[in-house]
């Protein structure tokens, strides 16, 4: 396949439509539509869907994937052979570990001068999916099964506890059944303080609030307006100024993996340790 014509076709996909495509390669749209056009004709098959934003088709991916990788290698020979190139890398994690033990990573990486890092929020059971598209390097995943270019290893357990602000309660400990309290989400993929309801025998509250953010989820359960599973490590001012109280037992472990593609550069291999290290210091074995 035609390499300015793949690495057009990641260029699309990132940026949505032909014209900010156009816009970023400085060429016209109508240059962008030719270089599709004759990669789709190569192919034999449609890659792209046209439409708002721009998507690719299975094999779309499967293309798309292929330029991002090659591009990868291009940067890792160009440092090789002339010195420093600056180039994205593209990372997916959830928020709660990036509110974490991920900070870790991000220490390191401040030190890499050939590396952009791209980091995009998805919840952990779909992280996958997004590196199965092509659209990032590495992720952080629940999924031990390595998505299709990728390799897979083992990171750790975050933990979660259930919380809840002593105002939530009334003075009181919290009610045997759970479901009669709010509860606070993430978003609709988060299914965490679902499944722990279920493990705990209480029925799903009839009132919830979600925050899609780290940080805000942890204010709102702060505020009272509900109670949420909240990562060990991020809960210990709050549990030790008494903000926060934990209302069961029970906690709830995730288990994390590191999946990554199998193309071996410097760069994901320099990721990739520098992961490892954060994970062993910040997770549970």
């Amino acid at each position: 396949m035609n390499r300015e014509h793949l690495r057009t076709l990641a260029v699309l996909l990132d940026e949505g439509s032909f014209g900010a495509a156009a816009d970023r390669m400085h060429l016209t749209p109508s240059a962008v539509s030719q270089r599709i056009k004759a990669l789709e004709t190569e192919a034999g098959q449609i890659l792209v869907v046209r439409a708002r934003p721009c998507t690719a088709t299975e094999a779309g991916i499967v293309a798309a994937r292929l330029a991002r990788q090659l591009d990868e290698v291009e940067a890792d020979a160009d440092v090789a052979m002339n010195g420093l190139v600056s180039r994205p890398l593209g990372v997916v994690t959830n928020a709660d570990s990036l509110a974490t033990w991920f900070r870790g990573v991000l220490t390191e990486a401040a030190s890499w001068p050939d590396t952009q890092l791209r980091v995009q929020i998805e919840d952990e059971q779909y992280s996958r999916e997004v590196l199965g598209r092509g659209e990032a390097m590495a992720a952080v995943t629940t999924s031990a099964r390595p998505a299709s270019g990728c390799r897979c290893q083992r990171l750790g357990v975050l933990r979660y506890i259930p919380v809840a602000a002593p105002a939530l309660l009334g003075g009181s400990t919290a009610p045997e059944d759970l479901g009669v309290l709010p509860v606070v989400e993430f978003n609709a993929k988060d299914a965490l303080q679902r499944t722990f309801l279920a493990k705990v025998g209480a029925r799903r509250p009839e009132r919830t609030h979600r925050f899609p953010s780290s940080g805000a989820f942890l204010a709102a359960v702060r505020a009272g307006l509900g109670w949420g599973l909240l990562p060990e490590p991020q809960l210990r001012e709050s549990l030790a100024d008494g903000s926060l109280v934990r209302i069961r037992p029970e906690y709830q472990d995730v288990e994390l993996f590191w999946q990554c593609w199998s193309v071996r550069t410097s760069r994901l291999t320099k990721l990739t340790d520098a992961v490892m290290r954060a994970a062993r210091a910040g997770l549970l074995p």
